[in-house]
């Protein structure tokens, strides 16, 4: 499934580069940004997007319709990510996606605490009882496949205007996830999760309402995010009774030039109560802050 994605991409790469020569031409935007959190975690990231017009018409609704495609790379301390995925925006306000990552990690200990990058789940009963992962550098790759639809909404497109950016967005994601170790109803770690990932289908959604401005203050929002897995093909079982895993946060960005921005993530969430052994029980409380620099190095902004 992995291989059909990647050949689908490439086709649609030739096809539309071909269409885009011709005409109007294609932009291309390369980014990259560094993540650090309240929680010990660190990620840098690369993006780059190629942008493809496509079936634009002369009105507000369809004037910039695209299809993008993005490749990426994305490197922890524990563990490494390439991406690829090809979007499509038939019309302003909705945006349809499809791709897929494949990714490896390892573990190690760290200032007494370890660091679970990829691994099966395993839990020793023995005395105080404690979960580890199960698994060595490079012990296998996580990988998924996942199709997306976004709805998205600017008040300035209804009423212009540079303070009428009242923003909305809503996505929707089913993908299937894997780990090449895993089988059955084996739970595995990866990037320090909390080892509940099982080899399934799974949904998630996300909400945001914000707030744009033409300031250094860029950005003020509001977003729900929920994710959970509904069904493991390989043992056949359904997993929809799970609570999902839940996420608000406020999200504030700031603009610093004209390349680079810096936002800031204050999160809670649904964590899980006791050990993954116990049950599946969870409770709101206060998980991180995020800080994400991104730093447009060219192309379209």
């Amino acid at each position: 499934m992995v291989k059909k994605s990647i050949l689908l991409s490439f086709c649609i790469i030739g096809i539309n580069a071909a269409w885009a020569e011709n005409d109007k031409g294609f932009q291309t935007q390369t980014d990259l940004s560094l993540l650090v959190s309240t929680a010990v975690e660190m990620q840098f990231g690369f993006e780059e997007r190629i942008i493809f017009p496509f079936l634009q018409g002369t009105n507000a609704l369809t004037a910039d319709n695209n299809i993008t495609l993005k490749f990426g790379a994305e490197v922890t301390p524990m563990s490494i990510n390439v991406l690829a995925d090809t979007i499509w925006t038939p019309v302003a306000f909705f945006v349809f996606s499809m791709g897929s990552r494949i990714g490896s990690g390892w573990n190690y200990d760290m200032f007494d605490t370890r660091m679970n990058g990829m691994g099966l789940y395993h839990r020793v009963e023995q005395g105080e009882p404690k979960e580890f992962a199960d698994g060595s550098g490079f012990d296998g790759a996580v990988w998924d496949v996942h199709l997306g639809a976004t709805l998205q909404f600017d008040l300035a497109a209804i009423f212009p205007g540079n303070w009428h950016h009242v923003v909305m967005k809503f996505d929707n994601v089913v993908k299937y996830q894997n780990y090449t170790k895993a089988r059955g109803t084996e739970q595995w770690y990866f990037k320090a999760d909390d080892g509940i990932n099982q080899n399934t289908f799974g949904y998630y959604f996300s909400g945001f309402l914000g707030y744009r401005m033409p300031i250094f203050l860029d950005m003020v929002g509001f977003q729900f995010e929920s994710s959970f897995p509904f069904y493991n093909p390989q043992s056949g079982e359904s997993l929809a009774n799970r609570e999902p895993e839940m996420f608000w946060s406020l999200v504030t960005e700031f603009k610093i030039g004209k390349r680079f921005n810096i936002m800031a993530v204050t999160q809670l969430s649904n964590r899980l109560k006791h050990p993954v052994a116990a049950d599946y029980d969870r409770q709101w409380k206060f998980y991180r802050v995020l800080v994400i620099g991104t730093w447009h190095l060219g192309g379209a902004l």
